[in-house]
């Protein structure tokens, strides 16, 4: 079974942290996923919301804060910039990154200006990173600037989007299992990888093996790895 470790092994301790990427490999994962947000000053950092208050406690918008008012905010102290992250990565060469772009940070700040600067992080460890979002348009731009692996996050199992999958053909399908049809039914082929996530259960995860699912993300990852 193939895991992808959702926002590290989040089950266990404070998601999109280096202590959950950490813990997510030490388990025996080999592949994790995490989200991106930029701050005011376009510093990206691992963090799925846009507001702080969730995961720290801190009831702050990410976009009101600069680099530097980071390390100003003590609860904010697990917040990782991904220059941090960079390095992680290139401390394990065995580990594959799927990079989340959010959407908020694409409202805010543009949809090219997140994407190249983005790439810019990522570039010293390229070979290791995927990068995935919710916005078809942020993953052509993405192909386009040099990315060597991409993947979509679909919103919905329909007609509309398999044709934009056809269209994009990314390396990856993301999709939440909830979306997917209830069945035994084989899900769309084509030149990418289905990761289905938000799995909780090994049982479920074979079943979606046999579907055609390449990929398990989720946050039990040791449970999935027995």
């Amino acid at each position: 079974m193939n895991i992808v470790a959702h926002r590290g092994y989040a089950s266990k301790y404070s998601e999109n942290t280096l202590e959950a990427l950490n813990e997510a490999v030490k388990a025996g994962a080999n592949m994790v996923e995490f989200d991106v947000q930029f701050t005011k000053d376009l510093t990206p950092i691992m963090l799925h919301d846009d507001n702080f208050k969730r995961t720290t406690g801190l009831d702050r918008s990410v976009f009101d804060i600069t680099r530097s008012g980071l390390k100003e905010q003590p609860k904010l102290h697990n917040i990782c910039e991904l220059e941090d992250v960079a390095a992680w990565i290139q401390a394990n060469p065995g580990v594959k990154a799927f990079v989340e772009l959010k959407q908020k940070s694409i409202d805010h700040h543009g949809l090219e200006t997140c994407v190249q600067r983005l790439h810019e992080s990522c570039r010293p460890v390229l070979d290791q990173c995927v990068f995935i979002s919710f916005n078809a348009d942020a993953v052509k731009i993405a192909q386009d600037i040099g990315f060597k692996e991409t993947g979509w996050v679909i919103l919905r199992y329909d007609g509309a989007c398999a044709e934009i999958s056809k269209k994009l053909s990314p390396d990856y399908l993301f999709a939440d299992i909830q979306i997917l049809p209830q069945d035994d039914s084989k899900l769309w082929q084509g030149n990418w990888e289905w990761v289905v996530y938000e799995v909780v259960s090994r049982k479920v995860a074979l079943g979606l093996i046999k579907r055609g699912v390449g990929f398990i993300e989720t946050k039990e990852v040791e449970k999935m790895l027995l």
